[in-house]
């Protein structure tokens, strides 16, 4: 395991990464429906890039899971009925979102994984997404997984961060590398930078929107993360409470 962290959240220029498009109003109309996470992703997947994961939670019926057809890509959820819904938009946002909860600790685990549209091997990807997680919640996780029935049956996990109860963030279960801060009852943002190559696959990740840090850390099962293809919030045992989330957005670099 290796970890460089900063727990004071850098300041960038947006125009530092752009995402190109044959249309050049893509990427501003994007920003101005995703928010902030997106536009940390951009940045960290400066240059041609591809959509292979986008949420439309507000196209979904409030009460209801969501959709398994997104707007790119799919959602699979498991877990008691009703811990997985639709919700209207949380205190100074617009969107619907997916709020995810876990009422006893006995109760079966729930889980959404957002599979990307398409596979494959290697590359760099950049997560970006939206989420609020109130006062007295216990332990929220954010996993990234393999493509499905690629690697044995289902999803493997090869990297995961759980938002802890003191409101730092902690990569893979190691307390070495637990890092920044982020708030209660109120949304902020994540985007993780995913760089996976034969011999080595590293993360760079960064809390923005009112969550300060970063950290890189260089992801120990490369044959793994080589076959990314999902990605999975989720409330593990024992924890109970509940998450939101929202504007989740993948991208992979064409570079």
């Amino acid at each position: 395991m290796s970890l460089r962290r900063s727990d004071a959240h850098a300041q960038v220029d947006p125009s530092a990464g752009t995402h190109r498009s044959s249309r050049s109003s893509w990427q501003g109309r994007l920003e101005t429906s995703l928010g902030q996470a997106l536009t940390a992703a951009l940045l960290l997947l400066a240059g041609c890039s591809t959509v292979v994961f986008k949420s439309s939670f507000s196209a979904n019926a409030l009460g209801a899971p969501p959709s398994h057809d997104q707007a790119v890509g799919t959602i699979d959820v498991s877990g008691a009925p009703g811990s997985i819904v639709i919700v209207g938009p949380v205190p100074n946002s617009a969107s619907n979102w997916v709020q995810i909860e876990r009422t006893d600790r006995e109760a079966p685990t729930p889980a959404m994984e957002c599979s990307l549209a398409s596979f494959q091997p290697l590359g760099s990807y950049g997560l970006a997404a939206s989420v609020y997680i109130p006062s007295g919640a216990g332990l929220a996780t954010v996993e990234f997984d393999t493509a499905a029935d690629v690697a044995g049956p289902g999803y493997l996990s090869f990297l995961h961060l759980d938002f802890l109860q003191n409101n730092t963030v902690r990569i893979n279960d190691d307390g070495r590398t637990v890092f920044g801060t982020f708030p209660r009852d109120r949304f902020f943002s994540i985007a993780v930078n995913l760089n996976t190559t034969d011999s080595s696959a590293t993360a760079h990740v960064v809390l923005g929107g009112g969550a300060s840090g970063t950290a890189d850390y260089i992801v120990p099962d490369t044959n793994l993360a080589k076959l990314f293809g999902a990605v999975k919030f989720w409330i593990g045992y024992p924890w109970t409470g509940l998450f939101k989330v929202t504007d989740i957005l993948v991208l992979r670099s064409n570079r």
